[in-house]
């Protein structure tokens, strides 16, 4: 049986062309960075022993060289099931750091869903 954990990673929101408060600094912000390397969460044996499915949505932090800091669970359903296998695969995760002016920025607040679904085959 082939049970899946994958990232749910809407695309970024279109920028505007207006500098300025087009957005206001306590948004949210989803996906404004990629993934250039990461690894898929575990499915944790019991949740597929009892055909458990779910989400775990995960606020992270990248560091200026590209890692997962300061990783909190937002929300989860069923809550606690897949939190530690969330996280654990996001700290594994590395991005193209953010530059400004030659200068690597610290990015906090992003979030990512984590998905996990079990396959459809009855094969064993």
């Amino acid at each position: 049986m082939a049970n899946t954990a994958a990232a749910n990673m809407p695309p970024p929101p279109p920028k505007s062309h207006t500098e300025g408060n087009a957005h206001k600094a306590t948004d949210t912000k989803v996906n404004e960075a990629s993934p250039i390397s990461h690894v898929s969460p575990d499915y944790p044996e019991a949740a597929a022993k009892a055909n458990t499915e779910g989400y775990v949505v995960l606020q992270f932090d990248i560091t200026e060289t590209g890692t997962t800091d300061n990783i909190t669970v937002v929300k989860s359903s069923p809550e606690g099931v897949f939190d530690k296998s969330a996280s654990s695969a996001l700290k594994q995760w590395q991005y193209k750091p953010r530059v400004q002016n030659g200068q690597a920025l610290r990015q906090t607040g992003l979030l990512v869903q984590l998905d996990y679904k079990l396959s459809s085959d009855n094969a064993d």
